[in-house]
């Protein structure tokens, strides 16, 4: 019988609630989740008490917990942030995870409980209310206010910052400090469980961050706690939230192993190991260190020790936006000739964006090569190394010009991992989870299944962060949505055009998938690859949904 774990994740997302099932499966376990529909989004709450009573029931049955504390204790990530509920009644429901320690000693238990994020959008679709007027200002005062404390603001930003201090309503930001003041409490408490040998590991993950704010001057008091109890081995707090569920999942089955993974890193520029990218708050090689810890991993000193080749297609001096790569990759006057008149002043605007030159400069620039970058991906892949490639060129998708190079090579199905999207710790955390599980199952021998999820979940990757994120949804938003009379957004669509968009999305993917299916074929260890139930899960263009299942070409396999 298969081991079995018990997942409580953050919220119903795909990156939350499908990708650990594929994981799982490649690590060869049995896992369990509470139903989809229990859990909470932006407009549905979370079944609560439910979700508590299935944690209750299941936790006897489990070799391993994996719980995602935000749901435990608030309903999911997003009332984490919105929440109004006094402390005392959130530790009650903290108090769980105590009683089932108590009852099960011996149970694995591995938890994350993420550190605020100071969004710094104009935006209340993930937020409270008031953050549709005062969000970039908070986030402003916020990452002025700690730069401040520091000693490191000059004349220009204190004066910045007090003008803030005026324009945002007291009332705001008591309510918006209040909010904080708790879910650095509950962090507190963890850290405090973990030293009484409660918690087993803890992740303490700093959601969309930055290098200033309130929640790094939280975060950094955080990590000075875990310093000061000598708590290193056990906890940690670095930059991420999305990914936490896949590598807790994997770091459970390398503590269950006694597996260390030895990473080297290949970065392709010369600059990139230095390079601090968007939503983060340390270089990209620290940020590697970081995610390293819920494995137990290290960075080898020569690729000749390692256990994994881990290629980092890394910006060479700022990130970029992945959705703006399409732009260029067209060509602005081919566009401005398609696209209708009524698009021009939209288009005008992202091309003044600073993002966009951004993005042209990364995808222009001759301080990284990413033909050179495959060859020695291919190279590594012929000697049969374990290679898996992270991209983090580009925020919130694939790397086009590398992406392209890709997908023309079928030995890409030969990768341990791939992954591209969000920011760079949520691709680090999920390629480094798959890439891990991956060496370890074919230490073990890869059964039928484990190899099918190995390959399905390559294929979802690639799908989604390279074929959905870099053109199907920017088509999808310049194209499809001005010709519905909507404003090119990745926000939630209207209630009766949703359907109508999601129906574009699905017809754009699947002709995508059968792009990506005919490389994968051309391998010849699959017979064919189904991919249906597309989605939009949260009725809004930036995440998608779809279910990928493998036909393997046995005889192959067994050769």
């Amino acid at each position: 019988m298969k081991p079995v774990m018990v997942l409580l994740p953050m919220d119903d997302r795909p990156v939350n609630y499908d990708y650990p099932g594929y994981l799982a499966r490649l690590a060869g376990y049995e896992l369990h989740l509470p139903p989809r529909d229990w859990l909470g989004n932006p407009w549905h709450l979370a079944q609560h008490s439910s979700l508590l009573g299935w944690l209750n029931k299941e936790a006897d049955l489990a070799q391993v917990l994996v719980v995602a504390v935000d749901t435990l204790v608030y309903g999911g990530l997003i009332p984490s942030r919105t929440s109004n509920e006094p402390l005392e009644k959130l530790l009650e429901r903290l108090s769980l995870l105590k009683e089932i320690k108590n009852r099960r000693p011996g149970l694995s238990i591995l938890a994350s409980s993420v550190v605020m994020r100071i969004s710094r959008a104009n935006s209340s679709e993930e937020e409270k209310d008031y953050w549709a007027t005062y969000g970039r200002d908070m986030f402003n005062l916020s990452y002025l206010e700690h730069k401040i404390s520091l000693g490191e603001a000059d004349g220009q930003e204190i004066a910045e910052c007090a003008s803030l201090s005026q324009q945002i309503p007291a009332n705001i930001r008591e309510d918006y400090l209040a909010g904080r003041r708790r879910n650095h409490a509950i962090n507190l408490t963890m850290l405090d469980w973990v030293e009484q040998d409660l918690v087993d590991y803890l992740l303490l993950p700093q959601d969309d961050t930055a290098t200033y704010g309130w929640n790094i001057a939280e975060a950094r008091a955080l990590q000075s706690a875990i310093r000061k109890k000598g708590l290193t081995e056990c906890a940690i707090t670095y930059p991420g939230a999305d990914e936490i569920g896949c590598i807790l999942l994997a770091g459970a089955v390398c503590r269950q192993t006694g597996f260390k993974p030895k990473v080297y890193p290949r970065y392709s520029s010369i600059n990139s190991a230095n390079v601090t990218t968007a939503y983060e708050d340390r270089p990209i090689h620290e940020l590697l260190k970081a995610h390293l810890a819920p494995l137990g991993g290290i960075i080898a000193a020569v690729p000749c020790e390692a256990d994994l080749q881990l290629y980092l297609n890394a910006p060479a001096f700022e990130q970029g936006e992945a959705s703006l790569q399409w732009l260029v990759w067209r060509g602005l006057d081919a566009l401005r000739t398609e696209l209708p008149a009524s698009m021009h002043p939209h288009l005008d605007a992202l091309l003044a964006d600073p993002i966009f030159q951004k993005t042209r400069r990364e995808m222009e620039t001759p301080w990284r090569s990413p033909e050179e970058f495959l060859r020695a991906i291919l190279l590594d892949l012929e000697s049969k190394k374990s290679v898996a490639i992270a991209d983090v060129a580009y925020s919130n998708g694939a790397d086009l010009l590398l992406g392209n190079l890709l997908v023309q090579r079928s030995e890409i199905v030969g990768l341990s991992a791939y992954g591209g999207w969000n920011t760079t710790g949520n691709t680090l955390g999920t390629v480094l989870a798959q890439a891990v599980l991956h060496i370890l199952a074919q230490k073990n021998g890869l059964s039928p299944d484990q190899a099918s999820a190995q390959l399905e979940f390559l294929f979802l990757r690639f799908l989604d962060d390279y074929y959905y994120q870099v053109f199907d949804r920017t088509q999808c938003m310049l194209e499809d949505l001005p010709a519905l009379g909507l404003q090119p957004s990745m926000e939630r669509l209207p209630q009766g055009l949703d359907n109508t968009v999601e129906a574009k999305v699905r017809k754009r993917l699947k002709a995508s998938a059968e792009e990506l299916e005919r490389l994968f074929l051309r391998n010849r260890v699959i017979d064919g690859v189904e991919v249906d139930r597309i989605r939009l899960p949260w009725r809004r263009l930036f995440e998608v949904g779809f279910d990928v299942r493998i036909r393997q070409n046995m005889e192959e396999q067994q050769r």
